[in-house]
């Protein structure tokens, strides 16, 4: 620094001690004042007060071009304008390795893109993927931490013999769920694969700390070796890793399953069995179009590609009676009636069965294995009986499996039901009967024919006005199909609930039906469900909600009506202890109260459907009521965390509930706030 030039703040006796005071630091500051007014010292530059701070240290900048941090330090640098040269190809900021510098200098080069050439605008955006595989890098270390960590809790608890789903570190998947925000399955395939990558795959993890590999080729590489030996993996780690980041994705898959056959066949064999044991399901999925997926996942691959030899051989058949439409389409078609019991030859009027010479489908024969039902046009019927049994709070007995029947609440028991199988029952094309275990939740408006508001299917996604009114129907054939209905706060969470009694079926709506009115008179009062809407700047929504006209709102009384609906509340806040049962197992009503306000397990970042979980006491009974207070659904899996060490769930009123994670921290969720 020149000799003319003092730093500030200034420096010196009064300042390196705790013994000074304002006074004297006043008298520092005039002192500096005088130098600049007698041109000793000089004025800072604009953008030496204003431009972005960068701090480096030696060890972060030890390998960075000095000519990129001469320039960084400079006026040309961060300071002032941005480093776009750098990011020619080739050229430094291209190559640097991924880190605090590159960072700032990807951030300043991405607050000026329009100044970047192609060449540099390509530099960047591989600097920022570069930067975004050393993030990877970086989860994967922490989450291998946390597994290792949680481990030797595991082993310790085992090596004491603490009883098994009481040990400590038991359920690390479902502790680190709600920090990613994801499902335990997702948590679980993460630590598995950080463990193996920070101690089997070590290639595979330096390409991911220098950038050169993604998260998603990690993931192949390690789905492809975690089955073979250690000193196999480390063969195939080192010659996957080299070939990863200039191969795509499905590339480096046939790679790797290649390299899988050749080392260890037998392993290959071991992952599959394991893999089908574990995962194997079937999928249903709301595709972002609208329409749906279903899927079955893991099978056998002989099996499926005879059933896609039927599905083939069915598709031509249709085809060559004069079905119109594409193979494609057809054997979507052939798939779906299968799947609900019909034969799709019903849809040929008039032709034979076979073809000479032709493929020849596989029919299903009475008392074949695999098949319910008959080939022909009727159906067969079976009668099934379910029982719910009781147990004690540490017994998770799944209290869901009462509810595949339907008791009535004034005593009419349904758990001896009539189900309905077989292909043919309604040939072609209607709807088939739905032994309806699906929870769907149908805006009135939309029940009624006059709003085009979606329904919600459980978990799976919604369903437009007119899909809603088949799907209705169809459930309404079915004996086992009950109505519910649930009253909606303000706020969107469930104000009271009740179910009608008996079977119901439901009619085609009228093809006219009566428009909603927004301004409705004032003798209409607003149904309990009506949600209030905000009017923002630029919000297209009316001002207020639409309301039923007196018509519509007529309509929906004698619904109430014709369904002999009695509606209870579920509670909400303070908790009067009305549904209180003087027993362990709560009634079916009060199943139905507890699902209604929490539709979905209550642990954080869980979407299993209530339906299918235990309802656990928060407060173990008897020392905990049987009440709208202390019940909440809890999936399997979380039901055993809630009971492990280190886990605590409370629930300071009805329907919030306070998860406490072996980490220390603390997740809050709340009643289910239903979207219609």
């Amino acid at each position: 620094m020149p000799a003319q030039e003092q730093p500030f703040p200034p420096t010196g006796p009064a300042l390196e001690g705790p013994a000074w005071d304002e006074a004297e630091l006043d008298a520092d500051f005039d002192r500096w004042v005088a130098e600049i007014d007698a041109g000793r010292v000089r004025v800072p530059e604009e953008w030496e007060v204003a431009g972005a701070a960068v701090s480096i240290s030696l060890g972060d900048a030890s390998d960075v071009d000095p000519r990129v941090l001469a320039a960084m330090c400079g006026p040309d640098g961060l300071g002032g304008e941005a480093l776009s040269a750098a990011y020619g190809q080739d050229k430094a900021a291209d190559v640097l390795r991924p880190g605090p510098v590159l960072a700032a200098l990807t951030e300043q080069a991405a607050g000026d893109v329009p100044s970047l050439s192609d060449d540099q605008l390509m530099g960047a955006l591989s600097a920022a993927r570069r930067l975004e595989n050393r993030a990877v890098y970086l989860q994967t270390v922490v989450i291998a931490e946390f597994a290792r960590r949680r481990e030797v809790e595991r082993e310790e608890a085992k090596s004491r013999k603490v009883p098994l789903h009481c040990r400590p570190g038991q359920f690390p998947a479902e502790e680190l769920a709600p920090e990613l925000v994801c499902t335990a399955q997702y948590a679980d395939e993460r630590i598995c694969e950080a463990t193996d990558l920070t101690t089997r795959l070590p290639r595979t993890l330096a390409g991911l700390a220098d950038g050169t590999i993604d998260a998603a080729r990690a993931s192949i590489i390690w789905s492809y070796t975690w089955s073979l030996t250690p000193r196999d993996a480390a063969y195939a780690d080192e010659v996957l890793a080299a070939a990863a980041p200039g191969l795509r994705t499905d590339q480096l898959s046939r790679k790797a399953a290649a390299l899988e056959i050749r080392l260890d066949p037998e392993a290959v064999r071991r992952r599959r069995e394991r893999t089908r044991q574990e995962k194997q399901r079937v999928e249903v999925k709301h595709e972002r179009s609208g329409n749906a997926l279903i899927a079955g996942r893991e099978l056998d691959p002989v099996t499926v590609l005879a059933a896609k030899a039927n599905i083939d051989a069915l598709a031509a058949r249709l085809r060559a009676g004069g079905q119109a439409a594409s193979l494609q389409h057809l054997r979507a078609l052939v798939m779906t009636e299968l799947l609900q019991g019909r034969d799709p030859l019903d849809r040929l009027a008039q032709a034979e069965r076979y073809e000479p010479g032709g493929p020849e489908p596989i029919r299903s024969t009475p008392g074949s294995p695999g098949t319910t039902g008959t080939t022909g046009t009727t159906g067969t019927t079976r009668t099934t009986r379910t029982t719910g049994k009781a147990g004690a709070d540490g017994d998770l007995v799944p209290d869901w499996q009462d509810d595949l029947g339907y008791r009535d609440e004034g005593g009419h028991e349904s758990g001896q039901r009539e189900e309905t199988s077989g292909p043919g029952q309604t040939p072609g094309g209607g709807r088939a009967p739905l032994p309806a275990l699906i929870n769907v939740l149908v805006p009135a408006g939309t029940l009624l024919g006059w709003s085009a508001a979606p329904a919600r299917v459980g978990g799976w996604g919604h369903l437009s006005a007119e899909e809603t009114g088949e799907f209705i129907r169809a459930a309404s054939l079915s004996p086992r199909s009950r109505f519910c209905m649930t009253l909606i706060a303000p706020d969107g969470t469930a104000l009271a609930h009740g179910c009608s009694h008996g079977r119901h079926w439901w009619p085609t709506p009228p093809q006219s039906p009566p428009p909603l009115t927004h301004s409705p008179p004032p003798s209409s009062p607003p149904p309990p469900f009506s949600r209030p809407l905000s009017s923002q700047p630029g919000d297209r929504r009316p001002e207020s909600p639409p309301q039923p006209s007196p018509e519509q709102a007529q309509q929906l009384a004698d619904l109430v009506r014709r369904l002999n609906i009695t509606f209870r509340p579920v509670t909400r806040g303070q908790c009067d202890h009305a549904d209180a049962e003087d027993h362990y197992t709560p009634s079916r009503q009060l199943k139905h109260l507890v699902r209604a306000r929490t539709a979905t397990c209550s642990a954080p970042a869980c979407d299993a459907q209530a339906v299918f979980c235990d309802l656990d006491h928060t407060v173990a009974y008897p020392s905990g009521p049987t009440c709208q207070c202390n019940l909440a659904p809890k999936c399997r899996r979380h039901h055993r965390c809630k009971q492990a060490a280190g886990w605590a769930v409370e629930q300071p009123e009805p329907g919030v509930m306070r998860w406490t994670v072996p980490s220390g921290r603390a997740y809050r969720t709340t009643p289910t706030v239903y979207d219609l």
